[in-house]
Formats: structure tokens, C-alpha cells, sequence
């Protein structure tokens, strides 16, 4: 697969969660997205208790500095603005005031629960944004314990029309063997809607899609590599009819 990836979970915005800690830190992650073949960015600041709670105006303030480094890069690399949700029983109402921000103002959020969270309420959570009118991602799908430890419950999500993502770093191995044969069974049964690389820094946790992205190709093709590494993501992107 030609190099050309969407990485629709990074926290590249400067300053406003525990991502990138500034500019400089901003710029550096982009310079790797682009030589990783990352050529549009959702960036997904947090919207949570402990690790950021931006208002809205001022992600769409930053989101324009890194819109204008990465065209310093390359006036094709794109970068977009969503956010990482950390449920909570209000956050659909704060969705439809513009409290927080959807996925490039469509109606797909990115939403995380706690790892130990049991699967009724994440169920329950889900449901609720999805009575709502809201297309459900669920972030990191492979954190969660319960749903790591019984494919079966990740299964009846996808049945329920939830989006699962999971990390680049994830499929290679960079959060266990376990979880990596985790994702494996995600992908044998075609569960996976896109991947992302939840990046937050440039040295632990950089924007590094590369090497998952040919990891999967080599075991699943090309075709299914671009469907989970570009053309899903690629819808939250589309213009509005």
C-alpha cells in the first residue's frame, strides 16, 4: 500500500492536555507523522477530568498553529479537529451545546471509558450517545479489560454499529503479546475500524504508523490496510452534503 495514512486519534495539540507540551514538541510530532506517511491528522485533544477540559475556542485557536506547521511541511498534509470524550452522563448534552467537539463536526465521537470499567456501563454509555444521534468510536478498544479478555463482547459492540479503533503500537506488540493476539482475532473477524496512534509526545509515545500498517499488510493485504489506516477515517472527512 502506498504510504498514506489518516491517524484520526493524536494528541498534537500544544499545551492543552498531556500531549504536546508546546510548539517545538508539536512541530517534531508532525515532522514524524509526515515521515511515517501520515498525511492527515484528527487531532483529539482530551476532554477529561484529570488531563485536559480546553474549551472549544480554544482548540479551534490551536488546531490553526498546527494546521499552519504542517502546511509548512507539505500544503497537502491536513490536519482536522475532534476530541478523545471520557464518558460521563452529561456528555451528550455538552455535544449538542458545542461544549465539546465531535470529529471534524460530523457525527462521529471518539469516546474512552476507564480500563477497569465493566461492560454494561460501557455498553450503556455507548447507547445513550447513540440515542442521541451519534456514530460511537470506541477508542482503544483493546484497554479494556473486559472486552480484551472475551471477543465475543467486542463482537456484539460491532453488531451494535460501534466504530472500534485500535493503536498502531498495539498491533505490533507494544502493549503485550496478549494484546497483540487480541487484535489479531479483531482483524480475523474484520472487527477493527480504524487504527490510530494516540500519540502524545515524540520519544514514548510518538506518531509511528509505519510498521503496523505493514504488519497488517503483509498478513491481511492491501486492500483491508487501506480500509483501517485511510478509508474509514476517511468518511469523518468528507464535506457535508
Amino acid at each position: 500500500m502506498k504510504e498514506c495514512y489518516i491517524d484520526m486519534h493524536c494528541h498534537i495539540l500544544p499545551g492543552v492536555d498531556d500531549g504536546a507540551k508546546d510548539l517545538a514538541e508539536m512541530k517534531k510530532m508532525l515532522e514524524i507523522a509526515y515521515a511515517e506517511g501520515i498525511r492527515c491528522i484528527i487531532a483529539t485533544p482530551h476532554h477529561h477530568p484529570h488531563r485536559g477540559k480546553a474549551p472549544a475556542e480554544k482548540l479551534r485557536e490551536k488546531a490553526k498553529l498546527v494546521r499552519e506547521a504542517a502546511h509548512e511541511i507539505d500544503e497537502r498534509f491536513r490536519v482536522y479537529l475532534g476530541t478523545e470524550i471520557y464518558f460521563g452522563q452529561d456528555v451528550a448534552d455538552k455535544l449538542k451545546e458545542g461544549k465539546i467537539l465531535s470529529m471534524n463536526r460530523r457525527e462521529y465521537v471518539l469516546v474512552e471509558f476507564p480500563p477497569s470499567q465493566t461492560y454494561s456501563y460501557i455498553r450503556q454509555g455507548i447507547q445513550q450517545l447513540q440515542f442521541a444521534g451519534y456514530e460511537v468510536i470506541l477508542a482503544h478498544v483493546e484497554r479494556y479489560h473486559c472486552i480484551a479478555e472475551d471477543v465475543e463482547l467486542a463482537e456484539e459492540l460491532y453488531d451494535m454499529g460501534v466504530n472500534l479503533q485500535v493503536n498502531a503500537d498495539s498491533i505490533t506488540g507494544g502493549s503485550g503479546r496478549k494484546i497483540r493476539k487480541f487484535i489479531e482475532e479483531l482483524m480475523n473477524r474484520d472487527l477493527v475500524f480504524c487504527v490510530g496512534t494516540d500519540a502524545h509526545d515524540t520519544k514514548h509515545r510518538p506518531p509511528k504508523m509505519k510498521k503496523a500498517a505493514a504488519h497488517v499488510e503483509k498478513r491481511y493485504g492491501e486492500d483491508y490496510t487501506r480500509r483501517i489506516f485511510y478509508s474509514n477515517a476517511k468518511s469523518m472527512l468528507k464535506k457535508r452534503d
